[in-house]
């Protein structure tokens, strides 16, 4: 089982990747989103699941995705996403094999 932290950020880097490879279909980017929370779910713990779900939604219904369903990749978005991408994949190289 992992901890909060590392099952966050891998809630994080699922939804991210789901977010740029299927973002611009609205329907399918959702069902995937709650497979990479289900996943996630199964290995951290309960608090790691909510904030993955978290995480989640808010890639699917706030900065990534527009008000429209279409992926708006602006500047401020790329930004806001490759920050929280980079702090939270950070969290995971910095533990060792044994902690994961």
């Amino acid at each position: 089982m992992m901890g909060t932290a590392h099952g966050s950020a891998l809630g994080f880097a699922g939804g991210v990747v789901v977010t740029a490879v299927v973002g611009r279909w609205p329907a399918p980017a959702l069902a995937l989103l709650v497979v990479v929370v289900l996943v996630v779910s199964w290995w951290t713990t309960p608090a790691g699941s909510l904030l993955a779900a978290a995480q989640c939604w808010g890639l699917y219904a706030g900065f990534v995705v527009g008000d429209e369903g279409h992926l708006a990749p602006d500047w401020h978005a790329l930004l806001v996403l490759a920050v929280a991408g980079t702090a939270s994949l950070g969290g995971l190289a910095r533990s060792g094999p044994e902690e994961l």
